[in-house]
């Protein structure tokens, strides 16, 4: 009897080796027109609201301008540009927004989105490929996409977005 139990104690911790663990990915959810997209919680440095932006002039198309936080000067930029989303750029932009702010290789950088979902979380397993060509967003800034209850969460690859070499 003993026996049999102990055969069996074995089966299950064999069972709990050989199992996979799927890894828990965060992203904050945003929208960007009627796009559901995403950034992994662990490259956002913070999200801000109603910050003044001070356009600078001969600044890149895709900077609208600095605001400071707390005493630092941060640039920001209009992701929606960089990524060619059509976007209309109105004088309420620069005083009611919802910024997030990325650590990027310029350093940090903010960047508007029309509205803030929240945390989502899924595990890697769930994160598909991007359909070729059906986005309408490069497939160099896509990290992959989600396929949620009802929607399409595009994950982006701010490494590529804010790098040295895209202009």
């Amino acid at each position: 009897m003993q026996v049999e139990d102990g055969k069996k104690k074995e089966l299950e911790i064999e069972e709990i080796v050989g199992a996979t663990v799927s890894r828990e990915i965060q992203v904050i959810g945003f929208k960007l027109n009627d796009e559901l997209v995403g950034i992994p919680i662990e490259e956002i440095v913070e999200i801000t609201t109603n910050k003044d932006i001070t356009p600078v002039p001969k600044s890149p198309g895709f900077v609208l301008g600095v605001m400071n936080l707390r005493g630092k000067i941060v640039p920001v930029a209009t992701v929606k540009k960089k990524l060619g989303i059509k976007e209309e750029i109105t004088p309420e932009l620069f005083k009611k927004n919802n910024i997030i702010i990325l650590d990027t290789d310029y350093g940090e950088v903010g960047i508007t989105v029309d509205e803030i979902v929240g945390s989502l979380r899924f595990t890697e397993e769930d994160i598909l490929p991007e359909p070729t060509g059906t986005i309408g967003i490069e497939i160099k800034h896509i990290k992959g996409v989600v396929q949620l209850d009802k929607q399409l969460l595009i994950i982006l690859n701010t490494k590529t977005i804010f790098s040295k070499e895209e202009k």
